[in-house]
């Protein structure tokens, strides 16, 4: 009925040994279906409490006893936005202490008066049966670099008196430390670790760590025994933490985490362009609402002396009833994932915020890791979603945990000719507590499996990182902790230093990641790869909405099945995957190239296949196999082919397959009618439902549990297509007429089509019906061009396209039917360094189908027009870089025609900087910085040519002129304050 999953997507079993029990179950086939805490401003008071005059017998840590303890424990400090002039501060009472107030004044001035300010208490809990609050305030109007003393309490008691420095200036050296997964043990396994991380680096200004800070987020034992360890550090140094999936065990709205941490509310907001009348789109903004709460003080930045570091939440699965409003609208039809809504909002924040990051760096935190280190786990979607962000905005560090491994690398596009030195974003995982799991094999994991390296790696080895940031560089260093089980696959000691490496980033923005031993590469000798900070770029026009209407863009001519039949597609990757249905064949699946429409690689199952759907859960394809078998494999291009789950005896001829992973469940559509439903774990027969002896195909929508499944029709405008709620009784909720032998099926969820393929080989009766599922509309696409014969249809959601196989290889074995679409922006160009007389290249891409044209525009700094860019029309577009062209901004405008009427649509733009400009005017040496460009820039290529730009500007308002000279002249004092700051 619309409502979101309760547990995790769930993978399929590996264990073939449930055949026996499965028979059992099937073979009668007589078994009847089986039917928040909102941050506040801290206010000041009038009034101050001394500890002389609280008389109290504080503690740093105490556990709570009763109601009524008014001695602060667990105090711990939190940096707001700007740490430089306020400080975050949270501690635990008695459930029955309301008040509390912040002393603080500038250390080393004993005759000063104490500054106090009130607390704000929050949401009572239940501590290991003793009621309890938090108490939290934050203090503005601090000096930067400047040593504080405080306590904090109430009239009864006080804690005692501690000290902490606020950030200082962009440049100042800072280390922090850098902890994975603490978890398991804590008092006796890492409070010696986080021991030896302040003894090794003991002038760390805090530490920032990746999630399942305990094992259990709403178990208080092992909160005494996390905030025990940090008792001493986190009085006096700032503690920035992401939440990991442990933190939701027994606290799913992680009121625990909340009321420990004082983060400010400066994370994802809910989309203001979302709106609409549907289901789906009522559904998406309730939920976008109530994520913007539920991703307080989890998703988060602050910046610190020249870093902005950001905190986010990558546990979506754990997180569902946090995230669900309890109003939340019905849905059906075309409803929002709520995971991947969750981690979207996300990347849309977080693109934004790295896009107008005023800082040098910036440090990215959260749990489950874009590339997984450990066996079994790979979290595509995290990496779908975020991945592309952090490489497109050049985010320096991205630290991980999860997997209980440590591992380290790069994306190989970063790699340069020099072994040891890359450039671009360095990925971490790792683990500080003593729970272990195993690597992933060296030369064939998840890092090698999607265009990455892992420089260095170990298992059963924990560890801690002491991170260095000076003006221009960081300098990383993980060090072993501890080897619990003498398991450990480094030979390096405890206190050795397992991983080590620099990244050095020059005002001209070269960066470069340089593995210790190797040399540094100087300034200048290569190409600026730093995204410049805070260039005000504008984001890509959203595309226009079009009229419902497919056309044939393509066919494919490799496939070389007997009879081309079951069809499906990895939306992830945008693979074809197509198998034989011929009988007698070995039932051969071939993945085809979307792009080039060839073969890249196949393998057999032993006979003809009957269905075949893929299934991100395992990265793999669930297999109807004639004779009555069902089986899994892996479709990742290292394992491609290896059985996920062998081929299994069902005791009945299966006709079509669908996994339900948010509920655990295998769906068979057997020859005689009959739907049955499966437990994954077991594969217990759990239902059965009598359809019809005519049952075709089926594809099930997890999200809501609506299963569609088509019916051979014999006579034209006859039901060949039903809606059932698996999770309502298999209530028909809505039902199509169509044109006879409807046959093979797939959805397009994000916008409410079903696309049926008919089975008839007959002229004008073959081809391709669109169901739309909210106008309940249907289009039958009959012309030859559509093909005859269709024996499998794979939709492509994410690209509104879909593939459709042709048993009678009429008009090609397939045929690519897109979507009429305008161009939507797949990659805007970003913002760009360039040194004067280098070559600069911008990119953009769009999808639109028909295929967009695509044409570059400039606009000089300071102009409110677009020129056209002349002969620029390719993805790409080359500029010579030059004075004249400093903040020169750069968009790519995509267009394309569909029923007589152009769509155009224009990219993101992104700003050319051209490396020590100097503005006209500006004293010798205090240049390197921004200024104005006046007139059009006439240096400006196409595919490597020279061109010139047409048109015209129109002359600057009086003030434009004003604010470009002030542009010039600030940015050549702030370089000017920055050689200041790293003398």
């Amino acid at each position: 009925m619309g409502s979101p999953r309760t547990t995790s997507r769930r993978p399929l079993r590996t264990v073939a040994a449930i055949t026996t029990a499965l028979v059992a179950g099937i073979a009668p086939l007589t078994v009847a279906a089986t039917a928040t805490a909102a941050t506040q401003t801290a206010a000041s008071s009038a009034t101050s409490v001394t500890p002389a005059a609280a008389n109290a017998a504080a503690t740093g840590l105490v556990a709570a006893t009763d109601a009524d303890q008014a001695a602060p424990e667990r105090v711990i400090l939190t940096p707001p936005e700007h740490p430089d002039t306020e400080q975050s501060f949270t501690w635990r009472t008695g459930a029955n202490v309301n008040d509390g107030k912040v002393s603080i004044r500038e250390a080393g001035k004993a005759d000063a008066a104490w500054r106090t300010i009130d607390s704000h208490a929050n949401e009572q809990l239940d501590s290991a049966g003793v009621p309890t609050r938090t108490h939290s305030a934050t203090v503005d109007g601090l000096a930067p670099g400047t040593e504080y003393e405080y306590f904090v309490g109430n009239g009864t008691a006080v804690s005692d008196t501690y000290r902490f420095t606020t950030a200082g200036k962009a440049g100042d050296p800072f280390t922090f430390i850098y902890f994975g997964d603490a978890q398991n043990d804590l008092t006796e396994k890492w409070t010696p670790v986080v021991k030896q991380a302040f003894d090794t680096f003991p002038d760390a200004v805090g530490t920032v760590n990746a999630g399942d800070l305990v094992n259990t987020g709403g178990n208080d034992g092992e909160w005494t025994e996390w905030f025990g360890a940090m008792d001493g550090y986190s009085q006096s140094r700032n503690v920035i933490a992401a939440p990991g999936n442990h933190e939701y065990g027994g606290d799913a709205f992680l009121k625990v985490w909340k009321s420990n941490f004082e983060y400010d509310a400066n994370g994802p907001k809910e989309d203001a362009a979302t709106g609409g009348t549907s289901e789906g789109e009522l559904q998406k903004a309730a939920y976008e609402k109530q994520m913007a709460i539920a991703l307080e003080e989890t998703a988060y930045y602050t910046d610190y002396q020249g870093v902005r570091f950001i905190s986010l939440n990558a546990s979506r699965d754990q997180a569902v009833e946090l995230m669900t409003p309890t109003d939340l609208p019905p849905c059906h039809i075309a409803c929002p994932n709520p995971s991947a809504l969750w981690l979207d909002m996300q990347s849309r924040w977080l693109d934004s915020i790295l896009a107008n990051n005023p800082n040098k760096w910036a440090v990215a935190v959260f749990h489950q890791p874009v590339f997984s280190t450990a066996e079994g786990r790979d979290e595509v979607d995290v990496r779908e979603s975020w991945l592309p962000v952090f490489q497109r905005n050049d985010i320096d560090l991205v630290l991980m945990g999860h997997d209980h491994t440590y591992g380290r690398g790069f994306v190989n596009t970063d790699a340069t000719d020099t072994p040891g030195v890359t450039t671009g974003p360095v990925y971490t995982v790792a683990v500080s507590g003593p729970k272990y799991y195993e690597l992933q094999p060296e030369d064939d994991n998840v890092w090698t499996q999607n265009g990455a390296t892992m420089v260095t790696r170990a298992g059963h080895t924990s560890t801690f990182q002491g991170i260095t940031v000076t003006d221009d560089q960081i300098r990383y260093e993980s060090i072993v902790a501890a080897k619990w089980d003498g398991e450990s696959t480094t030979d390096k000691e405890v206190g050795d230093t397992l991983d080590a490496f620099t990244i050095t980033k020059y005002d001209n923005g070269e960066k470069y990641v340089t593995e210790d031993g190797m040399p540094i590469p100087a300034e200048g000798t290569g190409t600026p790869t730093t995204v410049p900070p805070n260039t005000d770029e504008e984001p890509a026009e959203q595309p226009a909405e079009v009229a419902l209407g497919h056309q044939v863009i393509g066919t494919f001519t490799s496939p070389t099945a007997g009879l081309p039949g079951p069809t499906t597609v990895n939306p992830t990757t945008h693979v074809v995957y197509v198998a034989d249905q011929a009988s007698g064949s070995k039932g051969t699946v071939q993945a085809i190239d979307p792009v080039t429409g060839e073969v890249i690689d196949e393998f057999d199952v032993g006979a003809p296949v009957r269905d075949l759907a893929y299934d991100s859960s395992f990265n793999g394809v669930l297999v109807a196999i004639e004779g009555g078998k069902i089986a899994s494999y892996l479709t990742n291009p290292a394992v491609f082919g290896t059985p996920y789950i062998e081929p299994i005896p069902v005791g009945a001829s299966v006709r079509s397959l669908q996994y339900d992973g948010y509920r655990g469940l295998v769906y068979l559509g057997l020859d005689n009618g009959t739907i049955m439903w499966l437990d994954a774990e077991g594969f217990e027969l759990k239902g059965t439902f009598s359809a019809g002896s005519n049952l075709r195909g089926m594809r099930i929508d997890d999200i809501t549990g609506v299963l569609y499944a088509t019916f051979d029709n014999a006579d034209d405008d006859s039901v060949g297509l039903r809606l059932y709620e698996t999770r309502n009784e298999m209530n028909v909720l809505k039902e199509y007429k169509l044109d006879r032998n409807a046959g093979p099926v797939d959805i397009d969820m994000e916008k409410g089509l079903a696309y049926v393929g008919h089975t008839s080989a007959e002229a004008g009766h073959g081809g391709l019906s669109v169901v739309d599922l909210i106008d309940d509309t249907v289009t039958h696409y009959a012309t030859d061009d559509f093909g005859g014969a269709i024996g499998g249809v794979g939709v492509d959601a994410g690209k509104g396209i879909a593939y459709l196989s042709s048993t009678a290889k009429s008009p090609a074995p397939m045929i690519v039917v897109g979507r009429q679409q305008a161009p939507r922006i797949t990659a805007s160009p970003v913002a760009q360094y360039g040194e004067s007389g280098s070559t600069v290249t911008f990119s953009a891409a769009a999808l639109g189908i028909p295929a967009p044209t695509v044409a570059w525009e400039s606009r000089a700094a300071g102009s409110a027009s677009w020129v056209p860019v002349e002969g620029a029309t390719s993805g790409s577009l080359d500029v010579t870089a030059s004075d004249a062209v400093h903040l020169t901004q750069y968009r790519a405008v995509f267009t394309n025609t569909i029923e007589g009427v152009d769509y155009s649509t224009h990219s993101g733009t992104a700003t050319l900087v051209i490396a020590g400009y100097v503005a006209p005017g500006t004293p010798d040496g205090e240049g390197e910085g921004g200024g104005q460009v006046g007139g059009t820039p006439d240096t400006t290529t196409a595919g490597g040519e020279t061109l010139a730009a047409t048109g015209s500007e129109p002359l600057l308002p009086t003030f434009a002129a004003l604010a470009l000279m002030l542009l010039g002249v600030g940015a050549a004092l702030y370089r000017q304050r920055r050689r200041e700051q790293s003398r």
